[in-house]
């Protein structure tokens, strides 16, 4: 089933690691194997979000090819149509010439950032650049948001790179200043119960910010916001880590200072 999943064009990006923790653990529900790959794949379909992505990825890499990036206001009107083409970066554009001001605002300067579950934020480099000359990793489990925020990286910013891991299955250790989970603990939490809190315990980064949309795909308040703000709050206070937040209109932020 591991060697079908990995191997059909629909899932072919996807990390293999990612693929065979969810098979290892949806297996642990049902003895059936028809069942089990039913739930794989439903299962897969929610982790992967591959319906996020609008923007067409043959076309996308072409365009990066193409782009001009050397002049500045280009370059950033020109991401700025890239991250219209995923349903999440598109939510933050309206905030995005605010956004990292408003981050680095709750956290001292990094030297360092690791970008897990990156996407395409790759492509907003631009802005982060206007606030920090921090290196930049990326960390995604879809091949395919890899090879995209490298070729961008390798023309416009050849110090920073994206790396193809899946940090929940795998486990191995992401070491950085500073963590991003932005807008994916809540996907985190979805694909495993307490995952997303067990990362940010674990990751051996100075401060992580997690960061979370005001607003449901459906237009609606996210009503699990609080709950995951509260977990995260808890967390801190077990451990002894400062916490602290901010708020744009298209997506809340929480910091924890571990050191």
């Amino acid at each position: 089933m591991i060697a079908r999943l990995t191997s059909a064009a629909k899932y072919r990006d996807i990390h293999p690691e990612t693929i065979v923790d969810l098979v290892r653990r949806e297996g642990r529900g049902t003895g059936d194997a028809a069942e089990l790959e039913r739930r794989v794949r439903a299962r897969l379909h929610k982790v992967a979000a591959l319906h996020l992505l609008t923007a067409r990825p043959p076309a996308l890499r072409r365009a990066i090819d193409r782009a001009d990036l050397d002049d500045p206001q280009v370059r950033r009107d020109w991401c700025r149509q890239v991250l219209g083409g995923h349903f999440s970066t598109a939510e933050r554009l309206p905030d995005l010439d605010d956004f990292y001001s408003v981050l680095f605002g709750l956290v001292p300067p990094p030297r360092t950032v690791a970008d897990i579950a990156c996407a395409l934020n790759p492509f907003t480099l631009p802005w982060l650049r206007q606030v920090s000359d921090a290196r930049y990793v990326g960390y995604d489990f879809n091949a395919l948001f890899v090879a995209l925020g490298n070729a961008f990286l390798g023309r416009a910013y050849p110090e920073c790179e994206i790396r193809h891991e899946d940090v929940l299955a795998d486990g191995r250790p992401v070491s950085a200043d500073l963590a991003l989970l932005l807008k994916t603990y809540h996907c985190m939490e979805g694909r495993r119960t307490g995952a997303g809190q067990s990362l940010v315990d674990r990751l051996d980064c100075r401060d992580v910010v997690v960061s979370f949309p005001t607003r449901a795909m459906n237009g609606r308040a996210a009503v699990f916001v609080s709950r995951h703000v509260e977990e995260l709050s808890e967390l801190a206070r077990d451990r002894g880590w400062r916490f602290s937040r901010a708020s744009l209109a298209s997506e809340e932020l929480v910091a924890i200072h571990k050191g």
